[in-house]
This record gives C-alpha cells, sequence and structure tokens, in this order.
C-alpha cells in the first residue's frame, strides 16, 4: 500500500508490510490537492532577497548521438521543480532543442575531457551511452570531495559493472548518491533476473540502498524510494498509466536534483517530494484531458511546486 514507512521491531498487526508502519498519505480535501503531511517541510517559499544561485544550482550531464535530448528533459524537471540556475553538459546536438524548451540552462558542450560546473546537486548518466566514456566522466564527477550526485540509465550501468567486478566500495563517503533505476537497471545492480525485482519491489529497492550507500528511487507503478539505511521507505500513491512513456523518468531526475539543490538536506525527503510531485503533475494532465507529453507534465509539476512551495493548495 502507498505511503510513508518507518522501520519497527515487528509487525504492528495493522496489515501492511511486515516490520513496518504506514503513515498517512496525501488526499483531495475540498476540491484542492495538497502534499502528504511528512512532506510539508519539504516545501517552503523563497524569501525576498533569494536569488538563482541560493534558490539551487542544478548540472545536469547526459546525451549521446542517439539520445541528445534526455538531458534536456532533465533540464525540463529541474527548472520546473524549482532550480534558480541549470547547467546542462549535453552534446551539442541537444543544444538546440536546449534553446527552445529551457531557455534558462547555461549550455556546456559534453566531451571527455570537459569538467562538469560544480553544482548543489548533479544529475547524470541520462542518454549518455555510446558517447563518451561514460566510466571515465562517473569517476570524474565521484572523485570529488564532496557533492549530491543523481545517477541515472548509463551511469547506473557503471556502478554495477563496479560492483560485479568488487571495486565498489559502499562505506561512508561525503559525496551523497541518489539512485534511479527503473525494474530492469535495478536487475543489474543487484546482479539478479527482474522478475526478482518485480516480486518485491520494496525489498529490492532496500537491497539496493545497502549495496551502494545511496537513496534509492526505484520507478514504476508505486514508485519505491528507500533511504540508505532501510529505516525509512516510501510508496508512491500519485501517477498513473498515461505516464509510461520515454523521458518521464529524465523528467523525473532532474527534478529530484532540483529539490535536493534547494532543500539542500537529506536526500530521501528530496526524493519523496520529487516522486510525489512528478506523479501529481501527471495526474493534473490527466484530470484536465491534456496530451500527457512531457511538456504538459514539467509544465504542470511547475505549477503544482509553486502552489505548495507558497503554501497553497492546488485546485483540484
Amino acid at each position: 500500500m502507498p505511503g510513508l514507512y518507518h522501520k519497527t521491531a515487528a509487525a504492528d498487526g495493522t496489515g501492511e508490510a511486515p516490520g513496518w508502519r504506514r503513515r498517512a498519505g496525501f488526499g483531495i480535501i475540498k476540491g484542492k490537492m495538497r502534499p502528504p503531511e511528512e512532506l510539508k517541510g519539504a516545501f517552503r517559499g523563497r524569501r525576498r532577497e533569494e536569488d538563482k544561485r541560493s534558490a539551487g544550482i542544478v548540472t545536469i550531464v547526459g546525451g549521446a548521438f542517439k539520445y541528445p535530448h534526455a538531458p534536456v528533459l532533465a533540464a525540463l524537471g529541474a527548472r520546473a521543480a524549482g532550480a534558480g540556475l541549470v547547467h546542462l553538459v549535453a552534446p551539442d546536438a541537444s543544444r538546440y532543442a536546449a534553446a527552445v524548451h529551457v531557455p534558462e540552462a547555461v549550455f556546456t558542450k559534453l566531451s571527455a575531457t570537459c569538467v562538469p560546473p560544480a553544482a548543489d546537486a548533479t544529475a547524470a548518466g541520462m542518454g549518455l551511452g555510446g558517447g563518451v566514456n561514460v566510466q571515465l566522466l562517473v569517476t570524474r564527477l565521484l572523485s570529488g570531495s564532496c557533492g549530491r550526485f543523481v545517477l541515472d540509465a548509463d551511469a547506473l550501468a557503471v556502478l554495477a559493472e563496479w560492483r560485479a567486478k568488487g571495486e565498489w566500495n559502499p562505506g561512508p563517503r561525503s559525496v551523497e548518491l541518489v539512485l534511479t533505476p527503473h525494474e530492469g537497471e535495478a536487475a543489474r545492480l543487484l546482479g539478479c533476473k527482474r522478475e526478482k525485482i518485480s516480486s518485491d519491489r520494496m525489498e529490492a529497492a532496500k537491497e539496493i540502498a545497502r549495496l551502494y550507500g545511496a537513496t534509492v528511487v526505484l520507478k514504476g507503478a508505486g514508485t519505491v524510494v528507500a533511504s540508505p539505511d532501510g529505516s525509512r521507505v516510501y510508496v508512491n500513491d500519485t501517477g498513473n498509466p498515461d505516464m509510461a512513456l520515454g523521458g518521464m523518468g529524465d523528467l523525473l531526475a532532474g527534478a529530484i536534483a532540483a529539490r535536493w539543490a534547494w532543500l539542500k538536506g537529506d536526500a530521501f525527503t528530496a526524493s519523496v517530494s520529487a516522486v510525489w510531485l512528478h506523479g501529481a503533475a501527471g495526474d493534473a494532465v490527466e484530470r484536465a484531458f491534456l496530451d500527457p507529453s512531457l511538456a504538459n507534465t514539467a509544465a504542470k509539476l511547475g505549477s503544482l511546486r509553486a502552489a505548495f512551495d507558497a503554501g497553497k493548495d492546488f485546485p483540484w
């Protein structure tokens, strides 16, 4: 069942998942949507003196000849989710789409030798396959003394390969990670068949979180978010089948980075707020009978985020 779970010593007799206690989720109250009670602290307005940098800097790293627009979609998600400044590190083929869809973004050409700009949070991996040396790029990103990184798609394949070779150490580090696999990528991260992931998504998310020392966002119907130590697990109840669309995960990765850059704190809370907001945006698109495109979803995401950050409910 959806909601936020906290670990308990034993099953509490509620009929929920054993060892977990469910907290209340969100509701539609008098024709208005509002976030779950546990996410109230994740939405807060900007101060009058806020500037684009203090509002959160996000760097997006991705794209290759086959998927030049993947990082543009992530940048669109970051902007809609409230990033004050978006750096887009992508191939030249992404430049024109970025100019149209995310004119606010600062563009840097992706190359094997480029150094992505420092940011409050960086999202990387979307659409990188077949382009620059992905392992070299991920190594460069994670070798810094500190940082917040949302790793998606091809960056996850690098982590899975490192772990398979015994080259991954999930021990304490100053670099914080959020991993955003779908079920196929989750299977590679665990070195198992996809069917095992599907059979117990909550347990799979917890196991990936433990093995990689990261917050995990296991995408799909009822997206699961797990904290690194497994003490908190959230099962999302927003979203709908119209969101089963190529690029929707890229939009989400950018949104997670933006909420994390703004909150600058707990990766779990930032991830849950972004996942919930992303699904709620899809629901708002469906309710309005709009084309469930990525552009429309991003637009609704931005409207919802603006309302909730301002402490307002969203008309439903």
